[in-house]
């Protein structure tokens, strides 16, 4: 049975305050009958004994209270029978039945009332009553049954008032503090969910000022396991057929960008999302057979759409080891994330088609001028950086202007368009088509030297000669072309000089009766 109250969180006074305080009233209403008490010269010595005791007891107690000492429920149980005892023992020195000192016993009453359980205190009440009777056994017949009754019948009816009052109190305050805690608590979550949707909001604009498109898959990887801790994570775009491919994939803190189909059987929940438009929150995995996991310890996914102008042009997928972790708060902030994603995602291909514009030839398709400037010196500080070789072939179709003057610009251009793919066929994957200008073409060949840049003209000068140029109403026409080689370091240092020697090789082929191929 709890004797002792000793909450350290309470609206109430503190108990310790308390009793130096009831302390302190003894001491002082004692001190006060030494002085004009009628029997202060009788009874003088053990008056001020209990008095040195009460003023004893206050200094312990003062000190452990300045001391923030710990003190147990024995401790004060046996201080407030000490206190009865002196009180009883000051009631038998002052006039015994007749004392007015009984009053203290109040005070005793108050604190342990206060202090206790309804139990204790009823014993407490018992111990006083008996005390009070054995410290005055000898003139108990003097004692009047009428007033003794009405003097503790009024401390035990104010035992239970206080006690009923301080229970009371404390149960409202128990309940109090639970809403106080409560409220603290969902305080605390929403401080921590509002810093983290800023958080999310934050990294989100920086999508919007990326233009890259793997670098915001990249930071998209980032955002999910460094904002939202997920321990799994899958960027899922549309591709072909409307079939969806990951992107990018966070497994257990290791990040994988290496695309990936996937398959609608497997995972034709991912399909549904994307063609509703609506999020989805799965609580048990273990008991899905739509959706195929990241995680091998997946037991809960999160789906969420990426949505640009009513379109869905993706899905993030997060995923947890723990059963119904993701709740309303999880979903949005993906839903924020999936968003911006997809904003920066179209603004990225939207960058490149632009910047694509700028680059490619409208007629044959292939770069331009604009790119090969950039692009060879680009592959020259790279050939120069890991030393390697680096080659050009420049080449110019002979005669071109009579195809013009004598078939039209028509004719002259279907003779442009179909001269690319006929070089395309070839040069290597790695190598760089580019249009020059008018009728000229160059090509870059990254890593490769002189003999080999020789015999890759030489293949294309032979495939030009064989090939037929028309079609589409167009007579079959026949077409040559006139090649020029360059390398690096063998023909110039600089790319200047690699471009100004590839077109001399050029004209060079061109004055040894054109169709040909010719270095310098």
């Amino acid at each position: 049975m709890k004797l002792i109250y000793r909450e350290s969180r309470s609206i109430l006074p503190r108990v310790e305050s308390l009793h130096l305080f009831t302390r302190l009233i003894i001491i002082l209403g004692v001190t006060a009958y030494l002085i004009f008490g009628d029997l202060a010269k009788q009874n003088f010595t053990p008056l001020a004994i209990l008095l040195g005791v009460e003023i004893g007891l206050y200094c312990v107690w003062w000190y452990l209270n300045t001391k923030k000492s710990s003190v147990n429920s024995n401790l004060y149980l046996m201080a407030i029978a000490i206190d009865v005892i002196l009180i009883t023992g000051i009631i038998h020195y002052t006039g015994g039945l007749h004392s007015e000192f009984y009053i203290f016993y109040f005070l005793v009453v108050s604190l342990g009332a206060y202090m206790m359980p309804t139990k204790p205190t009823l014993l407490l009440c018992f111990f006083i009553t008996t005390s009070f009777l054995a410290g005055n056994y000898q003139s108990l017949d003097r004692l009047d049954p009428l007033v003794f009754s009405l003097h503790f019948v009024a401390i035990w009816f104010y035992a239970l008032t206080v006690n009923y009052v301080a229970e009371y109190i404390r149960r409202s305050e128990g309940r109090l503090l639970k809403v106080f805690n409560t409220l603290n608590r969902r305080t605390s979550e929403l401080e921590k969910t509002h810093a983290q949707l800023e958080m999310v909001y934050e990294n989100s604009r920086i999508l919007a000022g990326i233009l890259d498109f793997d670098q915001i898959i990249e930071e998209i990887i980032k955002i999910g396991e460094r904002v939202l801790d997920y321990p799994a994570l899958g960027i899922l775009l549309t591709g072909p057929g409307k079939s969806l491919i990951y992107r990018g994939r966070l497994i257990g803190g290791k990040k994988e960008t290496r695309l990936k189909k996937a398959g609608r059987d497997e995972m034709q929940l991912a399909y549904r999302v994307v063609d509703a438009g609506e999020p989805v929150r799965v609580v048990d995995l273990s008991k899905r057979n739509d959706y195929q996991s990241l995680l091998k310890s997946a037991r809960s996914a999160m789906l969420v759409p990426m949505v640009t102008h009513g379109r869905a042009t993706g899905l993030l997928c997060a995923e947890s080891p723990r059963r119904g972790v993701f709740d309303e708060r999880d979903e949005a902030f993906l839903s924020v994330l999936a968003r911006s994603a997809a904003m920066a995602l179209e603004n990225a291909i939207l960058h490149r088609k632009t910047e694509e514009l700028t680059i490619i030839d409208d007629l044959t398709g292939i770069y331009n001028y604009r790119y090969f400037s950039d692009k060879i010196r680009e592959e020259k500080r790279r050939a120069v950086r890991y030393d390697q070789p680096l080659s050009l072939i420049m080449l110019d179709i002979d005669w071109f202007k009579k195809f013009n003057d004598n078939y039209g610009h028509e004719v002259g251009n279907h003779v442009l368009t179909k001269l690319v793919d006929v070089i395309r066929c070839g040069i290597r994957d790695v190598d760089i088509l580019c249009r020059y200008g008018g009728e000229e073409f160059i090509v870059i060949l990254p890593q490769t030297i002189e003999r080999e840049a020789l015999k890759i003209a030489e293949r294309i000068r032979k495939e030009v000669e064989l090939a037929e140029f028309g079609g589409d109403g167009i007579p079959d026409l026949k077409v040559t072309v006139s090649v020029g080689v360059s390398s690096y370091p063998e023909n110039g240092l600089t790319e200047e000089e690699l471009v100004n020697a590839v077109d001399q090789a050029m004209y060079r082929a061109k004055g040894s009766g054109k169709n040909t191929v010719c270095t310098v």
